[in-house]
């Protein structure tokens, strides 16, 4: 089973959170998509949200919080939020562009489940971290399925 990081890199007023135009994997092509990618073996959620941050966006954020672990036949998804104004300094850092958007204002081919996780790591009423477990018992989709 995959392990894997979605890192949610908000501005300090949570007014924008950072994204990506994706240009992988093959599935989210053209689509915007929070950063992280694959946790490293023995690697915690929070060191892979750092580093997915790093990679991908450019600046270094150390604080993260845990927000949700969506577990899936599949995969888990680790979801992670900082309030941070690097988010002001992310930028491209590598093949896929990286932006900031208005939190009330997502791109019309963001990744769907971020309409919803995007509004409840801003919830301040909701105690976190959320367990989800998928309502599909063969797995949600929501990647691509693990290679032979």
């Amino acid at each position: 089973m995959f392990e894997y990081v979605l890192a949610l890199l908000f501005t300090a007023d949570r007014h924008e959170i950072v994204l990506l135009e994706r240009t992988r994997p093959a599935w989210q092509q053209g689509r915007v998509n929070a950063l992280g990618g694959k946790l490293r073996p023995a690697e915690r959620a929070e060191e892979g949200a750092r580093r997915e941050v790093r990679e991908e966006a450019g600046v270094d954020v150390a604080a993260w919080d845990p927000v949700l672990v969506w577990r899936d036949a599949q995969y888990t998804m680790h979801v992670l939020r900082a309030f941070d104004d690097a988010a002001l300094r992310a930028h491209t850092a590598e093949d896929q562009r990286v932006f900031r958007a208005p939190v009330n204002e997502l791109p019309p081919n963001v990744i769907d489940n971020l309409r919803w996780i995007v509004p409840l790591a801003l919830d301040r009423e909701v105690a976190l971290p959320v367990d989800v477990w998928s309502a599909s018992p063969t797995g949600s989709g929501l990647t691509e399925p693990p290679s032979a």
